[in-house]
């Protein structure tokens, strides 16, 4: 599965999303990584406050990594007007 994310918001959907379809709770994946159950709500709901090594360590509970490559750039007709 690869997934673009652009935002807080989207990191938290796929956070919540894999520890779902892993059949576990807020409490225990912030156990495993040794967060709160409250720590790891925050970070589902795209609370940015967060530091990295506890991002990476809930990355690697849930079995998945992080790939930096280059944004595609968009043609001038897909762009926003803003």
């Amino acid at each position: 599965m690869q997934t673009l994310l652009v935002s807080s918001n989207d990191l938290g959907a796929v956070l919540r999303d894999l520890r779902r379809q892993q059949g576990l709770t807020q409490a225990e994946l912030g156990r495993r990584v040794g967060l709160d159950q409250k720590k790891v709500s925050l970070l589902e709901n795209g609370n940015s406050n967060c530091r990295i090594d506890s991002l990476f360590r809930l990355l690697s509970a849930l079995g998945v990594g992080v790939v930096v490559q280059p944004k595609v750039e968009l043609q001038p007709a897909d762009k926003d007007d803003w």
